[in-house]
């Protein structure tokens, strides 16, 4: 589970880097429209979980 502290880092950093909300570049597109619909599952992936994954560096970051 990822705390709301994280939660608000990972925020800021989305913020600060200009990311879109899924921590992406901002022109990214998802096919689906939706990067956290896994078909696999009956629900959407967590967002930070998400973006945690797809940026090894912010995790390197926030652990420091």
């Amino acid at each position: 589970m990822i705390s709301d502290e994280l939660k608000q880092k990972i925020d800021d950093w989305v913020k600060r880097e200009g990311r879109n909300e899924y921590g992406d570049p901002k022109d990214t597109l998802y096919a689906g429209g939706n990067p956290l619909f896994d078909e696999r599952s009956p629900g959407l992936k967590d967002r930070y979980e998400y973006i945690l994954k797809r940026n090894p560096k912010l995790q390197e970051e926030l652990e420091r």
